[in-house]
């Protein structure tokens, strides 16, 4: 499947203006890209993050309050991950000096990190993560689609896909456990694929779809109903040789990886394409995924 022909998909933006929420009227003081590298923006400006990412502590004081955004990092949980083997006296020190490097290094004041006896947080009202802009892209996506209102749909999918840059924090070595976080989001990523890439083959935008079809497979190639989707959109382009073919990819790796055959709907399928009889609209969208 050649995409030398094939649309470009948009660029990322951590404010696609497709959403409409209030975090896109107003931007925060602190803007955090998460999805691929760590990018910031303070005021607006790009933060070099060159020498942020060398002081190790600071880094990691960060993402723990990028991870507890929604409510409030303990300063116990700190302690515990930092300094587990000092006095309390010492953990306090150590933790003072950190705060002030990071309030210092972002200047900050108390608008922005709010600190008590117990505990540090971010004001939500002064950040914005991408990660939670994706997420709400995502929901109005599926609203809007469970409402019917496919094309509005897709392109609300498309705004949040520009988002994704890769593995949340992809670039960060760090002791803060991240690994089910990174599952997590990429679970949700893939799921919106799959779903744009049906609402694409369902709108008639085939070749858009291989694009996301591809992208959906690098990241799970044993995902059979992707390969239906994306045959449908080959069918339609009248290419039939390629469906064969991609029918036969699905097929070696099922045998190879699991010793099972296709499912008998994505055979029949393929038997139907030969022939030159097309799914319904109805049918593409009925095309679910038990993983998505």
């Amino acid at each position: 499947m050649s995409t030398s022909t094939l649309p470009v998909i948009m660029e990322k933006n951590l404010y696609p203006a497709a959403f409409t929420g209030e975090t896109a009227k107003k931007k925060p003081v602190l803007q955090f890209s998460t999805l691929g590298p760590l990018n910031i923006f303070l005021d607006g400006q790009h933060v070099s993050s060159s020498d942020f990412l060398k002081r190790r502590r600071i880094q990691d004081l960060l993402i723990l309050l990028i991870l507890h955004r929604k409510d409030v990092l303990r300063k116990e949980v700190i302690f515990n991950l930092f300094w587990e083997h000092y006095s309390q006296r010492s953990k306090k020190d150590n933790l003072n000096t950190l705060i002030y490097r990071l309030k210092k290094l972002f200047k900050m004041n108390d608008s922005i990190l709010m600190i008590d006896r117990n505990s540090i947080a971010f004001n939500g009202d002064a950040i914005e993560v991408d990660v939670d802009t994706f997420a709400a892209g995502i929901e109005e996506a599926r609203d809007l689609e469970e409402k019917g209102y496919f094309d509005e749909a897709l392109r609300t999918s498309r705004a949040a896909l520009s988002l994704y840059g890769g593995t949340f924090f992809d670039n960060i070595t760090t002791v803060i456990p991240l690994q089910n976080e990174r599952l997590r989001i990429k679970h949700i990523y893939e799921t919106l694929l799959f779903r744009t890439l049906r609402l694409c083959v369902y709108s008639g935008l085939y070749r858009e779809a291989l694009i996301y079809g591809q992208q959906l497979l690098s990241c799970d190639p044993f995902c059979e109903p992707a390969y239906r989707l994306i045959m449908q959109a080959l069918g339609f382009l009248g290419n039939t040789s390629e469906v064969t073919r991609l029918y036969r990819t699905l097929e070696m790796k099922l045998f190879n990886e699991y010793k099972i055959v296709p499912d008998e709907k994505t055979l029949n399928l393929k038997n139907r394409l030969a022939l030159g009889v097309n799914p319904s609209p109805e049918e593409t969208l009925q095309e679910i995924s038990i993983f998505f």
